[in-house]
């Protein structure tokens, strides 16, 4: 195609904040809306295979084991120990708080939680991590430990320990079915970062791959919304934005800031919904049954929580260095780096 006939659909879609994934959700949930709210029709069904598992959501769990192998692919183990000299801390105490203050949730609301919040939606909100959009941010002026940290938040940000945790919030707690489930997400993960990590060419070849499968999932996950009732999260979904940013960043950066002297840029890089979170309410659902009423909801609220933490986050890191640049801190890299983590 001529070149200057081109409609640059790709490049539009990266736009957006997590657009690849976001706007066939919203198309996804549009043509839900209408089919099934204004005309009682479900089109997926109506059309069948292969149509129905690649854009409804009878086909999630399969792009979902897909989307795992390639992120696992992408995993070099050569860079964890440059993560473990600081990033990982930070990651720590980020999740540490974030999985005490579920639990306590838990505790105080209940399933139900509060102001149409549910335990569901808490859950899958602050403990999640775009790591993506993290290296994006980080990577014209991190260091050699910022950027090796992506590997670890990769990991925290995949459905795994969510999904560990939600299982002892069950109606059987952590049983049999809780472990497989568990199990059959890791497979496809540790066979993906072992592939990659033994031919260097498998890791190039699924590079790409999470940007073929998003969008597929976008729609699925539409497929699930009706933009009537999700209009009606609006008011839940701000103040789980709000929750969500004092919860991920007021620990992560007091510890960055007063613990390890630094500017603070990577607790609020890493301050953003994962696309990879509308995931877990249907997985904790398949093999929690208490959780079958909340996921409707949580995937609406979610959604929106996504757009709005992938839009701030960006902004707030500019902020940040305003405020204490990144170049006043020493690089570190080689022997530099031990002289500085050794003070």
């Amino acid at each position: 195609m001529d070149a200057k006939k081109n409609i640059n659909i790709w490049k539009t879609l990266q736009k957006v904040p997590a657009g690849t994934m976001f706007v066939p959700l919203i198309i996804g949930a549009i043509i839900t809306t209408v089919c099934q709210g204004f005309f009682k029709f479900d089109l997926w069904n109506t059309l069948g295979n292969p149509m129905k598992d690649m854009f409804s959501s009878t086909g999630q769990m399969l792009i979902i084991g897909l989307m795992l192998f390639c992120t696992g692919t992408q995993l070099k183990l050569s860079d964890m120990k440059d993560a473990l000299k600081r990033g990982v801390l930070l990651i720590l105490v980020r999740l540490g708080v974030a999985y005490l203050l579920c639990a306590l949730f838990y505790m105080v609301f209940g399933y139900d939680g509060f102001l149409g919040i549910s335990f569901l939606a808490f859950v899958c909100a602050v403990t999640s991590a775009n790591a993506a959009l993290y290296m994006g941010i980080i990577s014209p002026f991190g260091d050699k430990a910022d950027k090796a940290s992506f590997g670890i938040m990769l990991i925290c940000s995949m459905p795994l320990l969510p999904l560990l945790f939600l299982g002892f919030y069950g109606e059987s707690g952590f049983g049999e079915a809780q472990v497989m489930q568990i199990v059959s997400l890791i497979i496809p993960f540790i066979l993906g970062m072992v592939l990659g990590n033994m031919d260097a060419d498998i890791r190039k070849v699924f590079a790409g791959g999470n940007a073929i499968i998003l969008p597929f999932l976008g729609f699925e996950f539409g497929s699930t919304i009706n933009l009537i009732e999700a209009f009606k999260m609006i008011p839940q979904g701000l103040l789980l934005s709000i929750i969500y940013f004092v919860v991920v960043i007021t620990p992560s950066y007091l510890f960055e800031r007063m613990v390890l002297h630094r500017p603070g840029y990577a607790s609020f890089a890493s301050s953003s919904l994962a696309g990879v979170a509308l995931v877990i309410p249907s997985m904790a659902a398949a093999s929690n049954k208490a959780f079958e009423p909340y996921v409707t909801s949580t995937v609406a609220v979610l959604a929106f929580v996504l757009a709005v933490t992938n839009i701030l986050c960006p902004f707030m890191v500019k902020f940040i260095l305003s405020k204490h640049p990144a170049d006043e801190q020493p690089k570190v890299s080689g022997k530099k780096q031990s002289a500085v983590e050794n003070k």
